[in-house]
C-alpha cells in the first residue's frame, strides 16, 4: 500500500484549541466552562460573563460540589486584578450567568507583551468548603490578544489540572524574588544569597502569606 501522506500540522493556536475540546480525558475528568468576553474599547473595560459549567469533578462526600468561578488578570498579584462570582451549591453542572467587569482595562493593556510575559486571564474554578478551605478543581487561561475590540468572543474549554507558569512565552507573575550568585572557588561550591521578595500573591485569608524560599 502507497505511504500514507505526513500529516498536516496544525497552527499553535489550533493545537491549543484542540487540547481543550472535550475528547480531552483530564478535561472530561475536571469538567468543562463555557464563557464569553468582551472588550469594551469605548469604556475601557472588560466583560467575562461565566455561563455555566459542565460535568465538574466532585468535590464533596455526595457527590456534588460548591462550585464558583475566580477570575484572575494576570500578571499581578493585587486585589484588583481578582473577581469571583456567587457560589452555587450541591451541583457540578452549575449555571452562572454572571458577568464579572475589570475597568480601566486599555488598548495597551489588550496587547502588551514582551519575551517572558503576556497579559492573560486566569480563569479559577473552586470548591467552596463550608469549613473555609476551599478547594480547586480546574482553570484556564486566555490571552487577551486574542480579542478584538468590541466583538464578544465566546468560549467552551475543558478545566486542566495546573496550567504551567511558563506556558508558550506566557508567565504568570506570583511574585518577584531578587537573588545574588556567587561561585565560589576557595570554598568550591555555590553561595545563594536570598535578598527579599515583593508581590508575592496572597495564600491566605487576609491577603498576606507566611513565605520562605527553598
Amino acid at each position: 500500500p502507497a505511504p500514507a501522506a505526513p500529516a498536516r500540522q496544525p497552527p499553535q493556536e489550533e493545537e491549543e484549541e484542540d487540547a481543550n475540546s472535550y475528547d480531552s480525558d483530564e478535561g472530561t475528568t475536571l469538567g468543562a466552562l463555557e464563557f464569553s468576553l468582551l472588550y469594551d474599547q469605548e469604556n475601557s473595560s472588560l466583560h467575562c460573563t461565566l455561563i455555566k459549567a459542565k460535568g465538574l469533578k466532585p468535590m464533596d462526600s455526595n457527590g456534588l460540589a460548591d462550585p464558583y468561578v475566580k477570575l484572575h488578570l494576570l500578571p499581578g498579584a493585587s486585589k484588583s486584578n481578582k473577581l469571583r462570582t456567587k457560589t452555587l451549591r450541591n451541583t457540578r453542572n452549575p449555571v452562572w450567568n454572571e458577568t464579572l467587569v475589570y475597568h480601566g482595562i486599555t488598548d495597551e493593556d489588550m496587547q502588551r507583551k514582551t519575551l517572558r510575559q503576556a497579559v492573560m486571564l486566569g480563569i479559577s474554578v473552586c470548591d467552596e468548603d463550608k469549613f473555609g478551605h476551599n478547594e480547586f478543581i480546574g482553570e484556564t487561561r486566555v490571552s487577551l490578544k486574542k480579542l478584538k475590540a468590541n466583538q464578544k468572543k465566546n468560549f467552551n474549554i475543558c478545566l486542566e489540572r495546573v496550567i504551567p507558569v511558563d506556558r508558550g512565552g506566557d508567565v504568570e507573575e506570583r511574585g518577584k524574588i531578587l537573588v545574588s550568585l556567587m561561585y565560589s572557588t576557595q570554598q568550591g561550591g555555590l553561595i545563594v544569597g536570598i535578598v527579599r521578595c515583593v508581590h508575592l500573591a496572597a495564600m491566605d485569608a487576609n491577603g498576606y502569606s507566611d513565605p520562605f524560599v527553598k
